[in-house]
């Protein structure tokens, strides 16, 4: 196999959420032999081990100083999200990555792109991160970053503009197609069903469906109301790994509509906040626990006896 077709099918692979694969791809792939095939595919590989959550292997294996552009903005993301699991100051490596940004031609790296604004989306910053993803023409990671970032800020408008603008040169890419169904899934109404098919096709094509795309089809499926289904395919998503943030999120949500008894609730609530604890739906429950909390305190029981 040619280095381009390796290269294509890493790619595909960090796209559909196959990180073990990508690893064990890069780590066996002699074929890539070019200086920018090699950056790209290493890039991929500490992109992957972060997404597994291996971050001190990143810090480690990556050079402080000296590293290619690409290699150190992903050390700097793997610095950042170790920081902010341990409740550590992240402005330094903030700043380090912005500064990165600004070195010779870095701004219109895509790699270096992604990865400092994925640095600022976690960091709460989605106008920030779209400034930098702003220079994304044929940049299929780049679109896809900024279609999720409009979706979070509820700009479904502004996302289903990027898909439209992407199919006129991505033609049937992965990545847009799951773009695709992650805007069917916001819209509603008969895109809940293309969605599930988009999702039921990535599974199908993969021996092993990535835990990221068992987790889009539990998603088609609640918009569904196949609630069994949806937990059926979560379920396999935590044989995989029991403490998968978005598998948990989704339990939680299938639980409730299912009305399963609350201490069932309560444990995947209990075990997201141990694995997750800023996990941004923990944020919004215990915001509305505590604005119920504060309007409960407006009201007493009158003894009327």
């Amino acid at each position: 196999m040619d280095e381009d077709s390796i290269l294509f099918g890493i790619r595909n692979a960090f796209a559909l959420g196959n990180y073990q694969i990508v690893i064990n791809e890069v780590s066996s792939a002699r074929a890539i032999q070019s200086p920018a095939g090699k950056l790209e595919s290493q890039a991929f590989l500490y992109r992957s081990y972060i997404a597994q959550g291996k971050y001190n292997l990143v810090i480690n294996d990556i050079a402080e100083s000296g590293a290619e552009g690409p290699l150190a903005a992903v050390r700097l993301l793997a610095t950042y999200l170790r920081a902010k699991q341990k409740n550590e100051e992240t402005q330094a490596t903030i700043e380090q990555a912005l500064a990165l940004l600004e070195e010779g031609a870095n701004r219109v790296d895509q790699t270096i792109q992604v990865v400092v604004a994925t640095i600022l989306v976690n960091d709460g910053k989605s106008e920030e991160a779209l400034k930098v993803l702003h220079t994304r023409s044929k940049k299929l990671e780049c679109v896809a970053l900024a279609v999720q970032i409009y979706l979070q800020m509820d700009r479904l408008d502004l996302a289903r503009k990027e898909v439209a603008q992407a199919k006129s040169w991505a033609e049937d890419a992965l990545l847009l197609q799951m773009m695709e169904a992650w805007v069917d899934l916001r819209v509603g109404g008969d895109k809940y069903q293309e969605a599930f098919y988009i999702f039921e096709e990535f599974g199908q094509s993969n021996a092993e469906p990535s835990i990221k795309i068992l987790n889009g089809q539990a998603a088609a499926n609640i918009a569904l109301g196949r609630y069994p289904e949806a937990e059926s395919v979560l379920m396999e998503a935590l044989n995989k790994n029991n403490d998968d943030p978005e598998t948990l999120v989704n339990m939680i949500v299938c639980a409730n509509l299912t009305s399963k008894p609350a201490d069932v609730i309560n444990r995947y609530v209990s075990q997201l906040r141990e694995v997750a604890p800023q996990h941004p739906y923990l944020q919004e429950l215990d915001l509305k626990s505590s604005l119920f909390d504060r309007a409960a305190t407006r009201f007493a029981l009158v003894d009327s006896s």
